[in-house]
């Protein structure tokens, strides 16, 4: 059963009816596994430097994290999206802005995929990359059309043919020596953040460079990471097919783990 509450109060149909017709604000997603966020900091960084970008002012991440206890009610393991919008919707007034909404979506605790899934890659940047923002039609519009073509999903290329993420999702690459996340235009996800902090304390090198897609085959590994699934292998993109590293898995898996998580 799916809870979701407006600034620690039920949802009414009326403001989730506003949210819906401005389609304007961000949001973050993540996972809570006994009452503790992996990556919290950085949710509650995203969800105030984001507030900056779209609405000039920010959020507070105690306001944030008494609306997440309250929509949780005690429940220690959930899925939960926190969706940030305004009453001015997408047109502030000079006079007088919105106030910040915050909503808060709970649902069942999604498990993490593992399989390797098969990729296409597609021409297409996002507005504002490095915004989570809810303006996600291009996302769920390339997913389905790779879906249709028989892939698991969609890998973006920027104009310049550099990779630059998934559908919701990062894309590092592996070559045998270090992770190497690609240069463009794109979110920063959280799980690739703590990976990054993980690597660092495993001692493992990692680096950014743009990887363009003709040069994805020089690489023997490559994964998508998000919050459900922190390191999920690539099978294909396109025609390239990468070969199963379960060593290389177990080393993402570690670094990613190594982080601790904190407390709601």
């Amino acid at each position: 059963m799916t809870v979701a509450e407006i600034d620690g109060g039920e949802a009414t149909a009326d403001q989730l009816r506003a949210l819906a017709l401005s389609n304007y604000g961000h949001f973050t997603s993540l996972q809570v596994r006994g009452g503790r966020v992996r990556g919290l900091r950085y949710h509650l960084e995203r969800l105030d430097r984001q507030s900056h970008e779209l609405f000039g002012r920010g959020l507070d991440g105690e306001r944030v994290r008494d609306h997440l206890r309250h929509a949780l009610g005690g429940a220690g393991d959930a899925s939960v999206r926190v969706t940030v919008f305004a009453d001015e919707g997408r047109r502030p007034s000079a006079v007088a802005p919105g106030e910040l909404r915050v909503l808060v979506t709970v649902d069942p605790p999604a498990p993490a995929r593992t399989e390797p899934i098969r990729v296409c890659a597609v021409r297409y940047e996002r507005d504002l990359p490095e915004v989570k923002h809810v303006a996600t039609f291009g996302l769920a519009w390339h997913w389905r059309r790779a879906r249709a073509a028989g892939f698991d999903d969609a890998l973006f290329v920027d104009r310049n043919g550099l990779v630059s993420e998934g559908t919701v999702w990062n894309v590092g690459f592996y070559d045998g020596a270090r992770v190497v996340w690609p240069e463009a235009g794109m979110l920063h996800g959280v799980s690739m953040r703590l990976l990054r902090d993980g690597l660092d304390l495993a001692g493992v090198p990692w680096e950014v460079r743009p990887v363009p897609v003709g040069g994805v085959g020089r690489f023997p590994f490559a994964f998508a990471a998000n919050s459900i699934s922190p390191v999920r292998p690539l099978a294909a993109v396109d025609e390239v097919t990468f070969a199963p590293d379960r060593a290389v898995v177990g080393m993402l898996e570690a670094a990613y783990e190594a982080v601790p998580p904190e407390a709601v």
